[in-house]
């Protein structure tokens, strides 16, 4: 019998807001894989290592980058440890921040494993968008509303802004004054609001965009209609 992969979602920071099902799995499996980009912060580890006791602990690089040749190089990569594992039956438990299907490095290891056939599994965890709203004290649509997520720090993506309904704008990083004066040109500056790392210590609440000065990875901005 082979190993089986599991993505999954240990939420948006709050140790206290991973599901039972996330807990339950991490404590099954043999291995527990921790995404890691360059020097920054294993923060998925640092949410779910409570509940990591005598399983096998690897990193795994995965760059921030947008060329994909050299994406997929370090997937294969990635992919190769784990066929290590996997061969052996041993399962892992891939450590996602907030939900493994929304903007999750993990799914390019997801899809490459599966092509192979060996099993994989989806567990779902609190997104960041949803504790973003959750910190707000507001909804994000009501009714017949829309919701817009959108990848903001990428050209061209300033279109989306004239959709109706709520637009959520994730991935602002280094982009954040460039974000600030799109909205602004669209005449949404004043409705908008953000939150830095929800859920976690260091949270920020900003009821205005005029009080962030500097994004982190981990900033949203949240535009209503109403």
């Amino acid at each position: 019998m082979k190993g089986k992969l599991y993505g999954v979602g240990v939420g948006p920071g709050d140790p206290k807001l991973m599901t039972y099902k996330a807990v339950e799995t991490i404590q099954k499996c043999q291995v527990v894989a921790v995404p890691k980009s360059g020097n920054s912060e294993q923060v998925a580890l640092n949410i779910a290592k409570e509940f990591i006791k005598n399983q096998t602990l690897i990193d795994c690089y995965m760059p921030m980058i947008r060329d994909k040749q050299a994406l997929r190089k370090q997937h294969e990569e990635v992919v190769s440890e784990f066929k290590g594992y996997l061969d052996k039956g041993q399962d892992i438990a891939f450590l996602t921040l907030g939900d493994p299907t929304i903007y999750s490095t993990y799914m390019y290891i997801h899809r490459l494993i599966k092509e192979m056939g060996y099993e994989t599994e989806i567990i779902p965890g609190i997104s960041s968008i949803c504790s973003v709203a959750a910190a707000l004290n507001d909804s994000l649509c009501e009714g017949s509303d829309c919701l817009h997520i959108i990848p903001a720090s990428y050209k061209g993506k300033e279109d989306y802004l004239d959709l109706e309904g709520t637009k959520v704008l994730m991935k602002t990083g280094k982009s954040m004054e460039k974000v600030k004066q799109h909205l602004k040109e669209k005449g949404l500056y004043e409705r908008a609001r953000a939150v830095e790392c929800a859920s976690m210590p260091n949270e920020k609440i900003h009821e205005s965009l005029d009080t962030v000065e500097e994004s982190s990875y981990f900033s949203v901005i949240v535009v209503k209609e109403r």
